[in-house]
């Protein structure tokens, strides 16, 4: 653009078109018109003219931070031309590090002067007044920490976190105030000052639009609860947004398993009171009607899974109830029995039809063909300590096996049930070839090495102290070394035992026992003193079955006290036992600690009379069963146990051979405080029990859901044993006592009465060690029986 053309315009502009025609034809004239130099006139039309250079790069004001470390994030540096738009650049970009509080640049035509203020290095973070939030929690939930850069953005975003931290915890009026104390070398100490003011509760919930279900049964179903004085220990009390998210889809689940397809949450509104106070929590829920499953179908692609064979695997019976849980129990046994045929990757897709106008729903499984897969490699890590093949030896599965994802499950359980780890996490990742899978298997060690010394108190007991040192995992082998001692009112037992789960390389499971047990059995009138040992081998016959092997040696001593019955009188001396025995056991319980479904058997017999003085042949059995119940919240347990003893060769049982019930093994009742007794003896109350050859004993137990977090550890069961006790022989000369119980001369009364209790069993995994507490009533008993009917135990490790 020409000078003449470019102050037209600018005339132009002005609406001066005659005064600027003139100017055109006069530059005279156009340079009065515009006075500024030419120069600047015409800045926009051309190129703007590059600044000086910069000589040199100065930084100012900083401690820890190097100089070159400051020039580094300038976008402008030394031999560039001086540019504005880049120093503004530069100064955005150090503000952006979070390292400075304050930056400056000076330019004086030849040196750039870069002047830093550093923001201080937090020495250490501080927390004032918390009581409702755990120091540690707080400390976890803050972004800063000790030895990083103090920022004021980072502080205020840390001051929201706390405070909805408390909100979470029913603190709605808690503030934060952050405080800065200053400390040498440009250190800071960070102190968040805290005042949480008073916990706001839940006043009310509310349910609006249920029909079917009242207020106290969806209440029941939520997490939440309303504040009450005697929930001192609920922490689910509060207002929280997270909760009652998971409050909205816990009614979800109740109303979905039980057919109300179209079920939702309209709302979900907290309202705070205005003396904020108290929460008044309000559900809006649209229940719709009830459907039923009417035809269920499954369509496979795998040959060796015909629909006619996986339909029994299938809990969906038509025409029931409608439960989504019901559609997932379903596909985890669909994928289940393709995993037992080798099919890893056969994908389950469930197609769901609803009809609204029938409020029926159709199910069809398709089952997807996928490749056969084998195991190619198993890679085993995190085992520090135990050796590989300790692990390997659990698998179910070896390389070159076909996958079946249920021998992995049970590979798992095996492992987990060592007892060797933490955790152990067994993934799948693609091998060398499409049909090729690695399994790459992660455990975590734990302590298997113990030395305790503990002590606790039994209401059978008393007193009970113990000295152990145990070690399940011996030098990384499996193995297992164990030596006790444990003292108590009624007995003294030293015990020292070695097992090697692996004998020879071999599913043998070899060891040896020693043992000594004093026993002062007052209830009975005598002491005995046992000493011996025992040899054990054990296999597997099966997957979840084994037998156990041993033969033990035995030496026994009697010693009645002064003035004992005549009964006990008889049984006094010395006498040992060479016996051979063997067990039978079956266990499919899926959690050895707290079961919930599976069961167990095992029966043993020990035939005495290989050497020894003693001959007789003694039988137990057990047996137990667990389901849940009720919507799984129960869980069920079944047991049934019993034993016989008998003596061959014209030998009576002796009396320390016998059985003895009551206690642990028949709560409601004390130790030996059922079966046979001698009575109208002196002491003991005018009787003295001594023991059955046979017994039976029932239980039902019903575990109870726990009404406390599980943190607290405490759980409660409902049970009731239902037995007898009975049968003795070789007590020449002392009459039965039929029905007389009269005073008169000393008679043994024996008669397998039936008796029973029932109570409440409760639990606590307590701090200082496990509490075990049995509230048993008898109400089914002989008039001779000795009741308990609180038995309390607890102990300590150390």
């Amino acid at each position: 653009m020409s000078l003449i053309a470019f102050l037209f315009a600018r005339c132009k502009r002005a609406a001066l078109i005659v005064a600027c025609a003139a100017a055109a034809a006069s530059p005279a004239l156009g340079q009065a018109l515009n006075p500024q130099p030419s120069s600047m006139a015409v800045a926009p039309a051309l190129a703007q003219a590059p600044g000086p250079v910069v000589k040199a790069i100065v930084v100012r004001g900083t401690q820890r931070i190097e100089a070159a470390t400051v020039v580094s994030y300038l976008t402008i540096h030394q031999g560039d031309n001086y540019d504005e738009q880049q120093v503004d650049a530069s100064l955005k970009t150090l503000f952006a590090t979070g390292l400075f509080a304050d930056v400056k640049f000076g330019w004086d035509g030849q040196t750039l002067t870069v002047n830093v203020v550093e923001n201080p290095i937090i020495n250490r973070i501080v927390f004032e007044g918390e009581n409702k939030v755990s120091e540690k929690d707080l400390t976890k939930e803050v972004q800063l920490k000790p030895r990083t850069v103090f920022t004021r953005a980072k502080v205020q975003a840390d001051v929201g976190r706390i405070i909805e931290l408390y909100r979470r915890n029913g603190k709605f009026a808690a503030t934060v105030d952050p405080q800065v104390i200053q400390r040498p070398q440009n250190r800071i100490d960070l102190i968040f000052s805290i005042s949480e003011g008073p916990t706001t509760g839940v006043a009310r919930i509310s349910f609006i639009g249920n029909k079917v279900f009242d207020d106290g049964t969806l209440k029941a179903q939520i997490a939440t609860e309303e504040t009450e004085w005697w929930k001192f220990l609920s922490s689910n009390d509060n207002y929280d947004p997270d909760r009652l998210t998971f409050d909205r889809e816990q009614l979800r689940r109740f109303y979905i398993k039980r057919g109300y397809a179209d079920f939702k949450v309209v709302s979900a509104v907290a309202e705070l009171s205005p003396d904020r106070e108290n929460f008044y929590i309000t559900f809006t829920v649209d229940e719709g009607p009830i459907y039923k499953f009417s035809k269920v179908d499954i369509q496979s692609n795998i040959k060796e899974l015909t629909p006619s064979a996986l339909r029994p695997l299938v809990p969906i019976a038509d025409g029931s109830t409608y439960d989504a849980e019901l559609i997932d129990k379903s596909i985890d046994a669909l994928t289940n029995a393709a995993g037992t045929k080798g099919y890893a990757f056969a994908e389950i897709h469930p197609r769901v039809k609803r009809n609204r106008d029938t409020h029926t729903i159709d199910v069809i499984f398709n089952i997807e063909q996928g490749p056969r897969v084998y195991v190619e490699k198993i890679n085993i890590q995190g085992n520090t300590r135990t050796l590989d093949k300790v692990i390997r030896r659990e698998f179910r599965l070896v390389e070159g096996d076909a996958f079946n994802r249920v021998l992995v499950d049970r590979s798992r359980t095996r492992i987990r049930g060592l007892g060797f780890f933490k955790t152990v996490d067994i993934k799948q990742s693609p091998g060398s070839q499409p049909d090729r899978t690695v399994l790459d298997v992660n455990v975590q060690e734990q302590a298997t090495g113990s030395l305790s010394l503990g002590a606790g108190y039994s209401s059978t007991s008393s007193f009970v102290g113990q000295f152990s040192y145990t070690q399940t995992n011996l030098f990384g082998r499996g193995q297992s070394l164990q030596a006790t001692v444990q003292l108590s009112y009624i007995s003294k037992e030293f015990q020292l035992s070695f097992t090697e789960p692996y004998f020879l390389d071999h599913q043998l499971n070899a060891g040896f026992d020693l043992f000594k047990v004093l026993t002062d059995f007052n209830q009975a009138d005598y002491e005995s003193d046992s000493t011996g040992g025992t040899l054990r081998l054990g296999f597997p016959t099966s997957e979840y079955a084994s037998v156990g092997l041993r033969y033990t040696y035995r030496v026994d001593i009697i010693r009645p006290f002064s003035g004992a019955p005549t009964a006990i009188q008889l049984a006094s001396g010395t006498a040992d036992t060479s016996s051979i025995g063997y067990t039978y056991a079956y266990n499919t319980l899926d959690d050895i600690l707290k079961p919930r479904h599976g069961a167990t058997f095992a029966f043993s017999q020990d035939l005495a009379g290989f050497g020894g003085s003693l001959k007789y042949i003694r039988s137990v059995g057990n047996a137990s069963y667990y389901h849940p119940i009720l919507n799984d919240d129960f869980v069920a347990k079944l047991q049934l146990q019993g034993g016989y003893i008998q003596g061959y060769g014209g030998q009576h049982v002796r009396l320390n051979e016998r059985f003895f019930m009551g206690g642990d093994s028949f709560r409601g009742f004390n130790i030996a405080g059922i079966g046979p007794r001698e009575l109208n003896v002196r002491g003991q109350g005018g009787q003295n029990a001594i023991g059955g050859e046979a017994y039976l004993i029932g239980t039902a137990e019903l575990r109870l859901p726990d009404f406390l977090p599980a943190d607290y550890g405490i759980s409660l069961s409902l049970f009731s044993d239902v037995g007898t006790l009975g049968h003795v022989s070789g007590f020449t000369g002392i009459p039965n006592c039929g029905n007389n119980r009269g005073g008169g001369a000393p008679c043994i009364k024996d008669n397998l009465a039936l008796r029973a209790s029932g109570g409440l069993a409760i639990g606590w995994k307590s701090p200082f060690g496990p509490v075990q507490i049995d509230v048993g009533v008898p109400f089914i008993r002989e008039g001779y029986d000795k009741s308990q009917i609180i038995r309390f135990s607890a102990g300590t490790g150390l």
